[in-house]
């Protein structure tokens, strides 16, 4: 029994890794930062390619509304016929008269147009000139419309059966008039690009001599 006392218990063993094993989670640490900084590049380069496209679709929206430069359109409104004098002899037909015109110029670019001094012609049977004005210089704001008054002088005197007959087109109280009209300028936008449009008028009416007033007036 002394001798059972006297007998001292063995410490647990003491367990110590292999030197494999620390390597192996020295590898799966740098493994794990490495697909990390893979995956950080992977997203930036997909935010990058979407940033790209997204500011690519902007441009080309912009530069489809804003930058899509259009001729004005340019008509007649209402018009006036004031002192119609006319005489239907057989040997001299004539007619003179004042015809007050409104043009009407509509805008519709993002950028204003300024134009230069244009003109407006009336001609009788196609291509005798029997009228002329010309429209001062101006500008059209952008998305805007701009109405304007013109005075034109009309008178067709002896005309001969080349031309048609006058004679008897004003014993029919009806003559057909057709206009033209040329408005030349350059439409800027955002004040950084600029383009030359030209906007052309091409109306045909008649002057109705009972009524004298001008009717059926169309615009294309």
């Amino acid at each position: 029994m002394a001798e059972d006392s006297h007998i001292i218990p063995l410490a647990p063993p003491t367990t110590y890794p292999r030197s494999d094993q620390g390597l192996n989670l020295s590898e799966s640490s740098n493994f794990y930062n490495h697909n990390n900084k893979n995956q950080s590049s992977s997203k930036f380069f997909v935010y990058l390619l979407s940033t790209i496209v997204l500011l690519s679709i902007v441009m080309l929206i912009f530069s489809m509304i804003v930058l899509r430069f259009k001729a004005p359109s340019f008509d007649l409104g209402h018009i006036d016929v004031k002192n119609l004098r006319y005489s239907n002899n057989s040997s001299l037909p004539s007619f003179n008269m004042t015809m007050g015109a409104e043009i009407i110029i509509d805008n519709e670019n993002f950028g204003r147009m300024n134009f230069q001094d244009s003109s407006m012609s009336v001609f009788i049977y196609d291509n005798v000139t029997v009228g002329f004005a010309k429209i001062n210089v101006g500008h059209v704001e952008a998305r805007k419309s701009k109405r304007m008054g013109i005075v034109l002088q009309v008178g067709a005197n002896e005309l001969n059966h080349s031309h048609g007959n006058l004679s008897s087109d004003i014993n029919s109280r009806m003559v057909k008039l057709t206009s033209f009209g040329e408005l030349k300028g350059k439409v800027k936008a955002m004040k950084i690009v600029s383009r030359y449009k030209t906007s052309v008028l091409n109306c045909t009416m008649n002057l109705n001599f009972t009524s004298q007033a001008i009717q059926d007036l169309l615009c294309n």
